[in-house]
């Protein structure tokens, strides 16, 4: 078993240990499945943008924003526009982080789904 499932794995079972913790404090399954649905919305939103860190979006743009002053840019500065181009269409990174996010919050969101039912 990876790192990130290891994870993945022992997050959920703390949520489900702090759920039942809730539940003998007395809270209601609503409550409970309202703020488990909640913490895995913010882990998938956590994922997406640990997927986003790695797609290059901004790849080029330094060079494009000098074109657009008439300004040359310095000699270090230029950025071939095929280097720009298999850079910015190179594969979807998805990192141990962002498995980690995506993993667990669907998880989450089908125990908050599952005690709000």
């Amino acid at each position: 078993m990876k790192n990130w499932k290891r994870a993945a794995t022992g997050t959920v079972a703390a949520g489900l240990l702090v759920a039942l913790v809730m539940k003998i404090v007395g809270q209601s399954f609503m409550t409970i499945g309202n703020l488990l649905f909640m913490v895995g919305l913010a882990l998938i939103v956590f994922g997406a943008i640990c997927v986003l860190l790695k797609g290059h979006l901004f790849t080029g743009w330094r060079h494009l924003w000098h074109r657009k002053d008439k300004v040359d840019p310095l000699p270090g500065e230029k950025v071939p526009v095929k280097h720009v181009a298999s850079v910015k269409n190179s594969p979807i990174v998805v990192n141990t982080f962002a498995r980690f996010g995506l993993v667990s919050g669907i998880c989450y969101i089908i125990l908050g789904v599952v005690f709000t039912i």
